[in-house]
């Protein structure tokens, strides 16, 4: 309870105070969620702040937590929308690729150009 009385406090989660009683709406409470996976999964205070401020810079509407796919490495807060990666604290944008598939491939056209013989094939390449 004090860790939400503090992001209260400081302004990154704040209630609606009704008398004595803080209330938070279901935005809040999604947001609250974001906060306490981010903070389990290594990722400092000082970077979630960064990263919620520069999410709410970067897209146009006001709450854009509920609709996004957000992770952490520890370092990074990386933000998955609409199937394209960015980080929220650099704003640098991350490509996925299927590094077994792409060997795969490579393997399989160096076979048919006659560059590599059938018994020198490779099964995958690690990253």
């Amino acid at each position: 309870m004090n860790q939400l009385k503090y992001w209260a406090r400081i302004e990154l989660v704040p209630p609606e105070i009704n008398g004595r009683r803080a209330h938070y709406s279901f935005k809040d409470i999604v947001k609250l969620r974001v906060l306490v996976s981010l903070r389990r999964n290594g990722l400092s205070l000082q970077k979630v702040r960064l990263g919620i401020n520069r999410l709410s810079e970067m897209l146009p509407d006001d709450e854009p937590l509920p609709r996004l796919i957000i992770y952490t490495d520890g370092t990074d807060m990386i933000v998955v929308e609409k199937g394209k990666y960015f980080s929220a604290i650099t704003k640098q944008q991350y490509f996925r690729f299927d590094t077994e598939k792409i060997g795969a491939e490579i393997t399989e056209l160096q076979r048919n150009r006659g560059l590599m013989p059938p018994t020198q094939a490779v099964s995958h390449v690690t990253n």
